[in-house]
């Protein structure tokens, strides 16, 4: 099966997205909102497995600076078969050397972003998550 990443919103299958979305993170998703949120980002991919969407991941950035990632996700179906990491790969070809990329990650998928070249933050914050997400 031959694997295209889609580095534009043309056509998609607003509907599939969510539902793989909706499976990888064991949540639902309306399309409308993974709609909107692909089309308020920077950069977005899209993954396709013979014509059918298998994963996504999009970026918010201000261009010059700083660029975070969020919603990488791959099909349960389809996962540990590189999906991910040519999806990480393609969108952070998006950014220049200089702009510094931030994402979250739990740590079972930390060893990923370690091999392209992401490293554990010592300031990092957040605020809005889930409290299990969060350090007391």
């Amino acid at each position: 099966m031959p694997l295209n990443i889609q580095t534009n919103l043309e056509n998609v299958d607003w509907e599939r997205l969510a539902q793989v979305y909706a499976l990888a993170f064991k949540g639902i998703q309306t399309a409308e909102l993974i709609e909107l949120v692909f089309i308020r980002s920077y950069a977005t991919r899209i993954a396709l497995l013979d014509g059918v969407i298998v994963g996504g991941v999009y970026a918010f950035s201000d261009g010059e600076l700083d660029a975070t990632i969020h919603g990488l996700c791959v099909h349960p179906d389809f996962q540990r078969q590189g999906i991910g990491r040519a999806l990480m790969e393609s969108i952070m070809q998006s950014f220049g050397p200089h702009i510094a990329l931030l994402l979250t990650a739990e740590a079972m998928h930390q060893p990923l972003y370690c091999k392209l070249g992401f490293r554990p933050l010592k300031t990092a914050m957040g605020k809005g998550f889930p409290p299990a997400d969060m350090e007391d």
